[in-house]
């Protein structure tokens, strides 16, 4: 009978043990109250945050890189990483309000590097969502790094529910663009009479929008103009009767920037 109380013993205390384990190990995954490099199961929790910070990142990046972006999967996955790497330093490295110091500046350097993916050309501009989804995935990575699993899911979630639902709804409005709207490419031969051009397009067609211009020659130019479609032969054949006016062309819609023009 002793012998049996013993083994009892033995097994309540390992049974102690390993609870105690789980209950270390969630106090350190899930608060990060004991973060740091000198216990294991802190290192797990490095280890794990930094997982989810890859992962999440890097489904955000993969939607970019379908999409055919220069910003796409390991962009954004070093992003995401590199927010969690910063966050976990800025809980182990230091106290206070040295913590929130070091996140405002992920915000603010990542705000930086998104600001490299927005290009202009004319009047088109391409480049904000992928700028928009690194900032995204900063959050995300800084979330993932403080231990906020769920914050961290449920904003990749959100996310890839606006990247991938909203683009249905981005080219349905530009299918519906295409059909009420048309392009014209208008050659100018003397640009120091442009604004007399302009003015001119205003009182044939005040719906008639400018969306670029570039110079072909010292004193020439191309200029791009957004009509409706009732009106585009009416303002074809103005256009084309003015002595500015050298050449008139209307775009094709295949050869319009795709989407919003800011994807």
């Amino acid at each position: 009978m002793p012998h049996r109380r013993c083994r009892l013993s033995r097994r309540v205390a390992a049974i102690d043990s390993v609870i105690s384990a789980f209950e270390g190990a969630y106090e350190v995954l899930w608060t990060g109250s004991k973060l740091g490099f000198g216990d294991v199961m802190a290192v797990i929790a490095i280890l794990a945050r930094l997982a989810l910070a890859a992962v999440c990142s890097g489904l955000i990046g993969y939607e970019r890189e379908s999409a055919r972006k220069a910003a796409g999967l390991r962009t954004f996955t070093l992003v995401g990483v590199g927010a969690a790497v910063f966050s976990i330093v800025s809980i182990i490295g230091f106290e206070g309000p040295d913590q929130s110091r070091i996140a405002a500046q992920i915000v603010t350097g990542v705000g930086f590097l998104g600001a490299g993916a927005i290009f202009r050309d004319g009047a088109f501009v391409s480049g904000l969502t992928t700028a928009a989804g690194l900032w995204v995935v900063a959050s995300i990575g800084m979330a993932a790094g403080s231990g906020s699993y769920l914050l961290a899911v449920i904003g990749t979630g959100v996310t890839l529910a606006a990247l991938y639902g909203l683009r249905a709804i981005d080219a349905a409005v530009y299918r519906r663009k295409v059909k009420s709207r048309a392009r014209l490419e208008v050659e100018v031969g003397d640009v120091s009479k442009l604004e007399a051009l302009l003015k001119f397009i205003k009182r044939v067609d005040p719906d008639a929008e400018q969306l670029d211009f570039k110079r072909t020659g010292e004193n020439s130019g191309m200029l791009t103009l957004d009509c409706k479609l009732s009106d585009v032969t009416m303002l074809s054949e103005m256009l084309a009767s003015h002595r500015t006016v050298t050449k008139v062309e209307e775009v094709p819609p295949r050869y319009w920037p795709q989407g919003t023009g800011n994807r």
